[in-house]
């Protein structure tokens, strides 16, 4: 399959699927699925039934290695790819997929790149390599960074936060490490939350540049990393997992967030991470990696200690991230391979990397699409761009 230089276009295609004898019809809908390896850095670019339609190494991202994550807000012109070991940020067209710059010297392992949905013009890097001293200066890890888009456009770092610095996170019985994963925001966009690795989740005023308010590891699991908003927008759904169990937390942004709910999912599944929103039928999924499953929780209860989840029992081996179609009639799920990247602390390892399809009102599986070298692949970064017509 060919490579695109930096320069080229991907073909705007219209994605029309007519069905298949797996995947059911879709409706007018009419998007692609991106998918990233961070084993060989290449990005495929998929139908809506998860065949390739081509793919871009990272020569071609902007000398990528390991793109890890895949973040952008619906509507906006730009799309992220968090790049952990160049340290770098590419930015890439959301209306046909060129890569329109790359930005370095990011931060010490940058994991996720994330837009801030009230302004994208401000994205937001969650450094989450472990800091350390070098020549008497600390590094850049466990930081956040702030770029800004400005005419031209252009991107540039604005800002950078310490957190390993900053007096909210000083107790490190509370807060092991201060290594920020992924971010979710407050209505307002005001204030950004970021899990930390160890455990913890921090709270910062964007405004003030600081952390106004944390929880410890006692409150919020290590490795929460999965990010998901309610269709009001009045709440954030919070993951965190480990090899032996599942975590919940619901956090009310309308101003400040305030933590309001926090489940124990363990007799549902382990090591929950992706999480994704159905709007249509106001359910919440959750991805767990280590059993392979799905527990879908009404948001009706999602605040009650009493709620009980559905289970869809097998998605394809070793789930990581997961997203909608636009009409909400199919899922799609990163499936990890073999030889895992080593960018998580405990093995999830997976055998058929590539992707799974999954019909979202019949709550099952509908196949396994295996992609690149199966012995050496390793899916992670998703995301679903909507082709205008």
């Amino acid at each position: 399959m060919p490579k695109l230089t930096a320069s080229a276009t991907f073909l705007a295609l219209a994605l029309v699927l007519a069905g298949c004898a797996d995947t059911p019809r879709q409706a007018a809908s009419s998007y692609e699925v991106w998918a990233l390896d961070q084993n060989t850095d290449t990005l495929y670019v998929l139908d809506a039934g998860g065949n390739a339609l081509r793919t871009v190494g990272g020569a071609d991202l902007g000398a990528a290695r390991r793109p890890h994550m895949l973040w952008g807000v619906p509507g906006d012109e730009y799309v992220y790819s968090a790049n952990t070991v160049s340290n770098s940020v590419t930015v890439l067209s959301s209306s046909d997929g060129t890569v329109k710059t790359v930005v370095n010297s990011i931060g010490k392992a940058p994991h996720a790149a994330q837009p801030n949905p009230v302004r994208p013009d401000r994205i937001y890097v969650a450094n989450i390599g472990a800091q350390e001293m070098k020549d008497g200066q600390a590094d850049r890890g466990e930081t956040i960074t702030e770029i800004v888009r400005g005419a031209g456009p252009a991107w540039t770092i604005s800002r950078v936060l310490d957190l390993k610095a900053d007096p909210a996170l000083a107790d490190s019985t509370r807060y092991p490490s201060r290594r920020p994963v992924c971010f979710g925001f407050s209505r307002d966009g005001r204030y950004m939350l970021a899990t930390l690795f160890n455990g913890g989740l921090a709270v910062i005023d964007l405004q003030a540049w600081t952390v106004s308010k944390s929880w410890g590891k006692d409150v919020v699991a290590e490795h929460g990393c999965g990010f998901a908003v309610s269709p009001s927008r009045d709440e954030i759904y919070v993951t965190a997992g480990s090899l032996n169990a599942s975590w919940l937390y619901v956090f009310d942004v309308r101003g400040e967030p305030q933590l309001v709910a926090r489940h124990d999912l363990s007799r549902w599944g382990r090591d929950a991470h992706g999480v994704a929103v159905d709007p249509r039928a106001q359910t919440l999924w959750v991805l767990h990696r280590v059993t392979s499953n799905i527990s879908v929780h009404p948001l009706a209860a999602i605040r009650s200690p009493e709620q009980r989840p559905g289970v869809i029992d097998f998605v394809g081996k070793t789930p990581d991230l997961i997203m909608m179609s636009p009409d909400h009639r199919l899922a799609y799920v990163t499936l990890r391979g073999p030889k895992p990247a080593p960018t998580i602390p405990h093995a999830t390892v997976g055998d058929t990397p590539g992707i799974g399809i999954i019909d979202v009102p019949g709550r099952k599986l509908l196949k396994v699409m295996p992609l690149g070298d199966q012995a050496a692949a390793d899916f992670h970064g998703l995301y679903i761009r909507e082709v205008r017509r």
